[in-house]
């Protein structure tokens, strides 16, 4: 497994060590779709697993309309926050690196990596089951479906794509954003582990993703 190339001069201004940039770690960018929120006569056409993008068909948009079971998702600031939180703690716990991350209602971006090999499908899944716990606990709605099936993902293997996430496309979206270095969004501690909330169930997750020994 090869990790971000590490021949290239640096760029954009932003020493590796500040930025967090390490040699020898696969780095992926992933994007997480909420549910609904692409629709399928955007202007710029929409995407059919398996099939790749198609062009905008407002007949297939109101199809979709007619067959929801449940409202379309947006993410406010609260929940990203959640989001962001979220996933920096899936992460500490899998000994995986997050360095940054951006948000907007229609969709959230994390970059993640790590050092020993991980399927990055399996990583994705795992990130949007988890995520959807906390979601589900903060917002008190059990059985929704918070993002689209899938998630787009793509591997960071150059400095300058590593630092322009970081520094200018993450940024420039509408809500949280978030890199090394800044204080984590405070959210409460009962949506990470599921206890101290009144009529919280006992949390399977903080069971089955114990904490590494050197953290907190």
């Amino acid at each position: 497994m090869s990790g971000v190339e590490c021949n290239e001069p640096q760029k954009l201004g932003v020493g590796r060590k500040e930025a967090g940039y390490h040699c020898g770690v696969a780095v992926y960018h992933f994007t997480l779709h909420a549910m609904g929120s692409w629709k399928a006569d955007h202007p710029r056409g929409f995407t059919v697993r398996g099939e790749g993008y198609r062009p905008p068909d407002p007949d297939e948009q109101r199809r979709r309309e007619e067959s929801l079971s449940q409202p379309v998702i947006e993410f406010d600031e609260r929940m990203q926050r959640v989001l962001v939180a979220g996933t920096y703690d899936i992460c500490r716990r899998r000994q995986w690196e997050l360095y940054g991350a951006g948000n907007d209602p229609t969709h959230f971006h994390a970059l993640i990596g790590w050092h020993h090999f991980v399927d990055w499908q399996e990583a994705r899944d795992q990130l949007k089951n988890i995520l959807s716990l906390f979601l589900g606990r903060w917002t008190g709605i059990q059985g929704r479906t918070w993002f689209v099936e899938g998630g787009s993902r793509k591997r960071v293997t150059t400095p300058k794509h590593f630092h322009y996430l970081l520094t200018t496309y993450f940024p420039d979206h509408r809500g949280v954003f978030w890199k090394r270095g800044m204080p984590l969004p405070q959210i409460p501690e009962w949506v990470l582990t599921g206890k101290g909330k009144p009529g919280a169930s006992a949390p399977r997750y903080e069971e089955e993703n114990p904490s590494p020994p050197d953290s907190r």
